[in-house]
């Protein structure tokens, strides 16, 4: 069962949700001695980011990494590590350390060893994913019928990251190469939360409750399991 907690304003989950990851992070360290954060791009988690960034909190024990990223430069403004960057590691949080997926190799494909590499660094459990949702019901860059989703999905696979290659829309956009976090990885997290804005992406959220193929709407694999805890964050 996903808890669900509705805001009137977009700027009162802003704040419920900041302070609800300093909590989470704050146990995770007295806990574990470390917390690692797994973070999405997109306009929407921006405001939270920048409020989180101002928060007490033990950043130099704390660990950012990303949940899936473009497969473009970082001067790109599709690039989800400038974003972080630009509106998370700041303030405060300026001395966490950074995980980025991109790196120089050509292809996300031919780059995913590395990103393999860097990721299995990052302290387990992981404390908290914050991961979004498209219309199309993708999270993550685990794109419906995408090339590699079938592998990506596998919750046995020993992978915590994948190539993903999507295909082309609206909701794409150009940047159809992708590096994601693999299901298996996400069922590595203590606690999953899923922020998403607008009454149109609260009713493909609605049907992905649904029974129904996961291939169609990747956000059930989340959805339909009992591994991890998963909270919606939803505002008009």
């Amino acid at each position: 069962m996903v808890k669900e907690f509705f805001f009137e304003q977009r700027h009162h989950l802003v704040t419920a949700l900041a302070a609800e990851c300093q909590d989470v992070l704050s146990e995770a360290i007295s806990k574990h001695g470390a917390a690692t954060l797994l973070v999405s791009g997109g306009s929407t988690p921006a405001p939270l980011y920048e409020a989180l960034s101002k928060m007490e909190l033990n950043w130099k024990k704390t660990k950012i990494a990303l949940v899936d990223e473009r497969w473009v430069d970082q001067d790109s403004s599709a690039s989800n590590e400038a974003l972080i960057k630009r509106t998370l590691l700041i303030n405060n949080a300026k001395a966490a350390e950074f995980t980025g997926m991109k790196n120089a190799s050509k292809t996300a494909k031919a780059g995913l060893s590395e990103t393999e590499e860097n990721y299995r660094k990052l302290p387990q459990p992981f404390s908290l994913a914050i991961v979004g949702m498209g219309p199309d019901g993708h999270t993550a860059s685990l794109f419906p019928h995408a090339k590699g989703l079938a592998d990506a999905l596998k919750p046995d696979s020993e992978q915590l990251t994948a190539a993903i290659s999507a295909t082309q829309s609206e909701v794409t956009g150009p940047n159809t190469e992708r590096l994601t976090l693999t299901l298996s990885a996400l069922m590595k997290t203590e606690r999953i939360i899923i922020l998403f804005t607008g009454e149109d992406k609260l009713a493909v959220f609605s049907a992905a409750q649904k029974e129904g193929p996961v291939a169609e709407l990747p956000i059930r694999a989340l959805l339909h399991q009992d591994l991890v805890p998963v909270e919606l964050y939803w505002a008009p």
